[in-house]
This record gives structure tokens, sequence and C-alpha cells, in this order.
């Protein structure tokens, strides 16, 4: 299962941190493409998952401002378990 998780954020603020994302994919790897919002900027990052040998690891994007999409991908055989955007 693929989340989306935000960095913390008071929800009463008008301008709460909030991620989405769609999966991606490019023969043979698959990602992520993270878009968040919020004000400030952001890095998307994703778990991935070996479906070889089932070790799970970080794999980070480009940092942007928020509204932009970051997109991050994973190793040859493994999939995304995780995308989330982590506030900088």
């Amino acid at each position: 299962m693929v989340t989306a998780q935000a960095a913390s954020a008071s929800e009463s603020s008008p301008s709460a941190f909030s991620c989405t994302y769609r999966l991606v994919t490019g023969n043979p790897h698959k990602g992520a493409a993270i878009t968040c919002t919020g004000g400030g900027w952001f890095t998307g990052a994703i778990d991935c998952k070996r479906t070889d040998t089932g070790l799970v690891y970080t794999h980070f994007g480009n940092r942007v401002a928020a509204g932009g999409t970051s997109t991050v991908w994973c190793d040859t055989n493994a999939n995304v378990i995780r995308a989330y955007g982590i506030q900088t």
C-alpha cells in the first residue's frame, strides 16, 4: 500500500503543509510524482522495497517550491511502498 504523508503543521493553519502523489513508471523503474502545497520548499521522498531481496530503502527527489512537483524513482526490481514530502 502506498500512502501520502504530510510533514507536521497545524490543521487550523490556512497554509498547512499537504502533499499528494501519483505513481509513475518508466521501464524498468517505478516511482512517484509528489506535489506539496502550504508554503516554503519541500523534497519528495519514497520508500522502496526490492522484489528480489525484500530490502526497504528511501530515495529522495529534487527540492522544489511548494506547488511544484518532485519526482522520485526506485531502483530496478523495486516497488514504491510509501510516498511523501519533507518540508525543507
